[in-house]
């Protein structure tokens, strides 16, 4: 879990995946790695997602990390963990998420968009909480929220591409998460993953500017 944490901070993107499948997985992870993604979550409303964790879990053992995205209570946290997901990512703030992945020794990143919401979301453990949806109201709100909790760790998750990365990073958040930018699910049907890695290049160039 502390080197899940670790390559986060250090890399400070999570690419969001959502709706492939598993034949596209493959050449997808490559694409990403060649574009320097270290960490990927696959959403569970994704089919077969367990199947593809499982399967990128083996493959990119050391390489990259892992996760499982949309995990909404303990039920599905368990399911993710069995399948080897390293870290649990849920647009909300479950209690019971949580804990499964505090026990298992994965990391939980539960979504929360009030201080409230990740007041509550610190409570029940989680050291880093991804802010979602973050796109209506834009880095500002970051800034203003960093004030007061600025112990927390902000995942900001929501609207994300290679010319606004920068901007939430400055920000304060501790790093972004950007699924369909990245993933466009056009250049996956096309077979153009060069186009992925491309721009996950520009991506990662502006991160780390």
């Amino acid at each position: 879990m502390t080197d899940v944490l670790q390559q986060l901070k250090s890399s400070k993107v999570i690419a969001i995946i959502r709706g492939i499948e598993p034949a596209q997985a493959q050449p997808l992870f490559e694409a990403l790695e060649g574009g320097g993604i270290k960490l990927a979550e696959v959403t569970l409303n994704t089919p077969n997602a367990l199947q593809i964790i499982q399967m990128m879990r083996k493959k990119y053992e050391g390489r990259m990390a892992i996760g499982a995205g949309t995990v909404l209570n303990a039920a599905y946290a368990d399911e993710a963990i069995r399948a080897g997901a390293q870290f649990l990512i849920s647009p909300n703030v479950d209690q019971g998420m949580i804990e499964r992945a505090l026990a298992g020794r994965v990391l939980p990143i539960p979504g929360a968009l009030t201080p409230t919401e990740i007041v509550q979301a610190m409570n029940f453990g989680a050291s880093t909480v991804k802010l979602f949806p973050c796109s209506s109201l834009g880095p500002s709100y970051l800034k203003e929220l960093k004030g007061p909790l600025s112990d927390v760790n902000l995942l900001t998750v929501g609207g994300i591409t290679k010319d606004n990365a920068a901007a939430y990073l400055k920000a304060g958040a501790f790093s972004i998460g950007i699924g369909g930018s990245l993933i466009a699910l056009s250049e996956i049907q096309n077979g153009n993953y060069q186009a992925i890695t491309t721009y996950a290049k520009q991506l990662m160039a502006a991160v780390n500017q």
